[in-house]
């Protein structure tokens, strides 16, 4: 929004329009950075599509901070698509045409603040990211379009809740959909 009004000022300031003129040029600005819209609205799962499963483990890393492993089933994690000519192509589901499992990225949390977006397994997490005591760390699975994936109305997501004063760094952990492998990597 900044942007537009930049705009409607250097066109009034270089006399290039009216200040209707100028208004119009800047909702058609606030137009096209709607269509760029990054909501994390929820996509139900489609049926035919196996269940994606997400879990998390952590470590303390050796010189600062933290590395987070994502363990994954039935979810494929790929960068954007580099054809995509906007978000409209991005909402297309995106399926592994071998597997048939979805194809996407993650959205990791901190203390309920979205940070990065994940396009690999791994991610450090700076110990400046954190707060003395409790925090939590969550993953959703999301589309291209950064739609969060759900099954029946819940989110694929998986929250760990740990302590960073604490020799038990981990306290809580929840998985929406977890993987059910007895061997977590």
């Amino acid at each position: 929004m900044k942007n537009c009004v930049y705009l409607c000022l250097t066109l009034l300031i270089l006399g290039l329009s009216t200040p209707i003129q100028a208004k119009l040029a800047s909702n058609a600005m606030a137009t096209r950075m709607n269509m760029m819209d990054h909501s994390h609205t929820p996509i139900e799962v489609p049926e035919a599509t196996p269940i994606p499963a997400l879990s998390l483990s952590l470590s303390k890393d050796i010189m600062t901070g933290y590395n987070v492993h994502l363990i994954i089933d039935n979810f494929s994690i790929t960068p954007p698509p580099v054809d995509a000519k906007g978000m409209d192509d991005l909402a297309i589901t995106q399926v592994d045409k071998k597997t048939g499992i979805l194809e996407g990225h993650a959205h990791l949390y901190i203390n309920g603040i979205k940070t990065q977006r994940l396009y690999g397994q791994d991610v450090h997490i700076s110990g400046n990211l954190l707060k003395q005591g409790i925090n939590s760390i969550s993953v959703t699975l999301n589309n291209h379009r950064h739609m969060y994936w759900t099954v029946s109305q819940q989110k694929v997501v998986a929250t760990l809740y740990i302590d960073t004063q604490s020799p038990k760094l981990i306290k809580y952990q929840f998985e929406g959909f977890p993987v059910q492998s007895t061997l977590k990597q």
